[in-house]
């Protein structure tokens, strides 16, 4: 039976554990297909696995990889992340944001700032199992055409001195977007440690389906040639932020 493939790259700083599962998804990867909100045929050709990304050290510098083609965007990123930059165009061509879903997750006419319930719940009891945030809504995801890829994101404070974060992804770009959602939300877990009074420790990335498109198989070949021709120069692609 064909399945798909299980992997799990572990890295000190942030742009190595990203590198690393690129590289990993390009080596172990498997062709597959996935619904498209973009393509007309409604289908996506894909390489595709299930990751788990463990970065040790989220804000050891360096923090930058300049293979990752966002860079210009990253800052706004952050910010429509965490500040809600972008939560006007919700319903105006985006079905959500992952502001909206964390700070203002909506039910029943009830907002819930999950981040805020999040710091409360370590700062009442540090070894919590119950720190979490989800976004689904599956009475308004399954209908819309680009539902979120963030599932939830789950924290515990260990030995009452690092926050370790969590985060759970349906579906995920490895090579548009999985640089950029983690750098945001490791910049989430600094601003709930901050809060909470403790240091900011690992983070945890797991994706069900890791996934390169069609479209940019021949970026992630320029890529692994450009990661191998640092190497070999002695010069990483990773830079500080």
């Amino acid at each position: 039976m064909k399945a798909i493939p299980q992997l799990t790259v572990e890295g000190e700083v942030l742009p190595e554990s990203w590198e690393k599962s690129l590289l990993l998804l390009r080596e172990r990867g498997i062709k597959s297909r996935k619904e498209s909100y973009t393509n007309k045929s409604g289908v996506d050709e894909i390489l595709e696995a299930s990751m788990k990304i463990i970065v040790n050290a989220p804000f050891k510098e360096p923090r930058i990889h300049v293979g990752c083609e966002g860079l210009m965007s990253l800052s706004d990123y952050v910010d429509e992340v965490l500040q809600g930059t972008k939560d006007a165009w919700i319903g105006r061509g985006w079905d959500y944001t992952y502001h909206q879903r964390l700070f203002e997750y909506e039910q029943a006419a009830e907002r819930t700032d999950q981040v805020d319930r999040i710091i409360e719940k370590l700062k009442q009891t540090s070894f919590t199992n119950r720190a979490q945030a989800t976004t689904w809504m599956p009475w308004r995801d399954y209908k819309v055409a680009g539902p979120p890829c963030l599932q939830r994101i789950w924290c515990k404070i260990i030995d009452d001195e690092w926050l370790e974060m969590h985060t759970s992804w349906r579906s995920r770009d490895a090579y548009n977007a999985a640089f950029m959602n983690m750098y945001a939300m490791t910049a989430l877990q600094k601003l709930i440690s901050d809060e909470v009074g403790v240091k900011a420790g690992r983070y945890v990335d797991d994706s069900d389906s890791y996934h390169v498109y069609d479209r940019n198989f021949k970026n992630l070949e320029q890529f692994a040639s450009a990661v191998e021709a640092s190497k070999k120069s002695g010069r990483l692609s990773w830079i500080p932020s």
